[in-house]
C-alpha cells in the first residue's frame, strides 16, 4: 500500500490532472475554430508525446541524475499550468463576445449507444494490450529504458497513423495479419523463455503493433463524422483508465495465472468482429444498393466470419496448451509481486518439485522430500555459494544473512549453532516455501524469515544500533532476469558492509541470460578495498548454469586451495567501470547483446 500511495501522490495524480485537460483543450479548439475537426490535432498531440518518450534515454538519463529531472519536470509541469491558464483566458474573453450574437446553436447528431460501447471497448482492449504486453515482456527480460519505451511508443504511433490522413490501416491486410500472429503469440506465452532477447522483443512488438493497429483503425473508422468531438475524446479516455484498471487490479485479483496478455489476444479478433459488423451496417447505411456498396458488405462480411473462425480455433489450442502446461502444478497463487507456482516435474530421469515465478524457477527439490535433501540447480554442491560456505564452516557457530528466499535452499548446508536469516519481500514465497518444500523445516541451524524489502530491513536494524555482524552474506534477490538495482548500488553495498564481520564475505548470485552484473560488482569491490572472487559452474543437463561472486578478504577463501582451482580467472581489465547509485543508474552498459 505504501508503494501504492507513492505512485498515486507521485505520478497518478499531476497524470489524472494532464489528462482530464486533453477534452477540455480538444473541445476549446474546436469552440475558437467554429467547430474544426480536431483529429489531426489528437494525432500531433501524440507525436509531441511520443518525442517526449524518445528523447528520455537519451537527452535526459544520461546527464540529469534523478533529483534534476524531478526539478526539470515540475518546472515543465508549471509552464503547462501557466499555458492552460493562459488559453483558458482567452477562451472566455471570446466566449464573452459570442454571447452578444444572436445564432441558431448547433445540436450535436444523436450516437447509437452501441457505437458508444465499441469506442469504450476499443480504447480499453488497445491499452490492456499495450500494459500486458509490456508485462509479459518484462517478466523475463531486463527492464531497460528500451522495453517501456517501445511499447508506449507503438502504442502512440498507432493512434498518429490511425487518426492522420495517411490512410495506412488497411483492415483487409492488418486483420489476416493479427490471426497469423494470434498463434506466434501462443508460442511466446507458453515457452518465451527459450528464445533469445531480440526474438522476445520483436514478437512481442509486432503482436502488439498490430493489435493496436486494429483497434485505433476501428476507432477511426467509428469516429463521429460531425459533432461530438468531446463525448468522443471522453468516451476514449474513459476506456483508457478502465483497461489499465482491468490489468492492474481486476486480473491480479481475479486469476492466479498471467492470463491477461492471452485474453488481449482473443478479445481483438472477437471485437473486431463487432465493429466489422457496425461498419457493415454503416456501409449498408451509405451506399444503399450500388454494387460498390455489395462488394464492400462482402469484403466485411468474409472478414467478419474469418475472425470468428480463427478466434474460436485460437481458443480451443490455448485450452489445450494450457491445461497441458498445468498438469504438473500443485499450487498457484498470484499477488502484488507476480505469479508464483509449485509444479512436480516427473519425465525421465527429472523427479522433482519446482517453484516457478513466471516463467523461471527460484529452487526445486527432489521427491519425494526427505530430511537429507541437497540443494539443486543454483545452489548445488560445487557451485560458488557453497563453496564459500564449506570454506566457512571451520568457524563455529555460522551467522548467515540470505537476501531472497526461494525455496529456502540454502538452509540445507546450515549446522547445529548456526544462525540463518531470510529477508524475503514476497510472503507468497515464505508461505510456498514452507508448505511445500522441506528445506528451512529439516534445517539443523536456526532460521528465521524476516518479511519486506531486504534493504530498507538492514537499514532499520542499522538505524536501531543493531549490526548483524554476518559471516556471510548473500544477495539472491533477482526475479528471473529482473534486476532490482536498490540493491545492487554503491549506497546498498556500504550497507551491507556494515552488517558484515571485519572478514566477512558478500556473495552474489549473477546468473543471467540478458545482464551482466560482473562490472557492477568490480567497482564496487574496488570502493570497498575487498578481494573478487568469480566461481561460474557449468550445468550438466538438467541443472542450470551458475555464476556467483564473492567479496571478501577473508583467507580462509582467499588463500583456500580449492576455492582458488575452482574460480574463474577474471580480467578486471576487460571490464569496463559501472558505477551505480541510488541517484544514477544504466542497465544499457552491462547488457549482453552489447557487449
Amino acid at each position: 500500500m505504501a508503494v501504492l500511495k507513492v505512485l498515486f501522490l507521485g505520478l497518478g495524480f499531476p497524470y489524472l490532472i494532464l489528462s482530464a485537460n486533453t477534452p477540455l483543450l480538444q473541445h476549446w479548439f474546436t469552440r475558437q475554430t467554429n467547430g474544426a475537426n480536431p483529429y489531426r490535432l489528437y494525432a500531433i498531440s501524440n507525436v509531441g508525446a511520443f518525442l517526449a518518450l524518445v528523447s528520455y534515454p537519451v537527452v535526459f538519463e544520461p546527464f540529469m541524475t534523478l533529483d534534476w529531472q524531478v526539478k526539470f519536470w515540475s518546472s515543465i509541469y508549471w509552464l503547462f499550468v501557466l499555458l492552460v491558464g493562459w488559453i483558458l483566458f482567452v477562451v472566455a474573453k471570446q466566449y464573452n463576445k459570442e454571447r452578444l450574437i444572436t445564432s441558431e446553436p448547433f445540436i450535436n447528431p444523436r450516437v447509437c449507444f452501441f457505437r458508444l460501447i465499441l469506442w469504450f471497448l476499443l480504447s480499453a482492449l488497445g491499452v490492456v494490450l499495450l500494459v500486458s504486453t509490456t508485462n509479459a515482456l518484462t517478466q523475463n527480460v531486463p527492464p531497460i529504458p528500451f522495453l517501456w519505451l517501445a511499447p508506449l511508443s507503438i502504442y502512440l504511433l498507432t493512434y498518429v497513423v490511425a487518426f492522420s490522413n495517411f490512410a495506412i490501416y488497411v483492415r483487409y491486410l492488418w486483420l489476416p495479419f493479427f490471426m497469423l500472429l494470434s498463434f506466434v503469440a501462443l508460442l511466446i506465452y507458453f515457452i518465451g523463455g527459450q528464445f533469445d532477447i531480440i526474438t522476445q522483443l520483436l514478437i512481442y512488438l509486432l503482436i502488439l503493433l498490430c493489435g493496436c493497429m486494429i483497434c485505433h483503425g476501428e476507432l477511426d473508422s467509428l469516429k463521429p463524422k460531425q459533432g461530438n468531438t468531446t463525448l468522443f475524446y471522453l468516451v476514449l479516455s474513459a476506456g483508457g483508465v478502465f483497461g489499465s484498471f482491468l490489468v492492474s487490479f481486476v486480473a491480479k485479483n481475479l486469476f492466479n495465472e498471467f492470463l491477461e496478455f492471452p485474453f488481449a489476444i482473443f478479445s481483438v479478433l472477437v471485437l473486431a468482429i463487432f465493429s466489422l459488423w457496425w461498419n457493415k451496417q454503416d456501409e449498408h447505411a451509405d451506399v444503399k444498393s450500388t454494387m460498390s456498396g455489395v462488394v464492400a458488405n462482402s469484403q466485411l462480411l468474409r472478414l467478419a466470419i474469418c475472425s470468428s473462425v480463427v478466434a474460436l480455433l485460437w481458443l480451443l489450442v490455448f485450452t489445450k496448451l494450457n491445461n497441458q502446461y498445468q498438469q504438473y502444478d500443485i499450487a498457484k497463487a498470484r499477488n502484488f509481486y507476480g505469479i508464483l507456482t509449485v509444479k512436480d516435474i516427473k519425465e525421465g530421469k527429472v523427479n522433482e518439485r519446482r517453484l516457478i515465478d513466471g516463467t523461471t524457477s527460484h529452487g526445486s527439490q527432489h521427491l519425494p522430500l526427505s530430511k537429507l535433501a541437497l540443494p539443486l540447480s543454483y545452489y548445488r554442491p560445487g557451485t560458488g555459494v557453497q563453496l564459500a560456505i564449506e570454506g566457512l564452516s571451520s568457524d563455529s557457530n555460522l551467522q548467515v544473512g540470505i537476501i531472497g528466499l526461494g525455496v529456502g535452499a540454502l538452509a540445507a548446508y546450515g549446522q547445529f549453532g548456526d544462525h540463518y536469516t531470510f529477508y524475503e519481500i514476497n510472503p507468497l514465497v515464505s508461505d510456498f516455501a514452507h508448505k511445500y518444500f522441506s528445506y528451512l523445516s529439516n534445517s539443523k541451524a536456526d532460521v528465521e524469515v524476516k518479511l519486506g524489502d531486504a534493504r530498507v530491513s538492514l537499514q532499520k536494524e542499522l538505524d536501531l544500533g543493531q549490526k548483524n555482524a554476518f559471516d556471510l552474506l548473500i544477495i539472491d534477490a533477482f526475479s528471473g532476469d529482473l534486476i532490482p538495482t536498490h540493491l545492487m548500488t554503491h549506497e546498498a553495498f556500504l550497507l551491507y558492509q556494515q552488517h558484515i564481520k571485519d572478514h566477512g564475505v558478500l556473495a552474489l548470485h549473477i546468473s543471467n541470460r540478458h545482464l551482466s552484473l560482473l562490472p557492477v560488482i568490480i567497482n564496487h569491490s574496488q570502493t570497498l578495498d575487498m578481494q573478487v572472487m568469480l566461481f561460474e559452474t557449468p550445468g550438466n543437463g538438467d541443472e542450470h548454469d551458475a555464476q556467483w561472486v564473492v567479496l571478501t578478504n577473508n583467507t580462509l577463501l582467499t588463500q583456500s586451495p580449492t576455492l582458488i582451482y575452482q574460480q574463474t580467472v577474471i580480467s578486471k581489465d576487460q571490464y569496463q567501470k559501472v558505477l551505480w547509485t541510488d541517484d544514477y543508474s544504466s542497465l544499457l552498459a552491462i547488457l549482453k547483446v552489447f557487449n
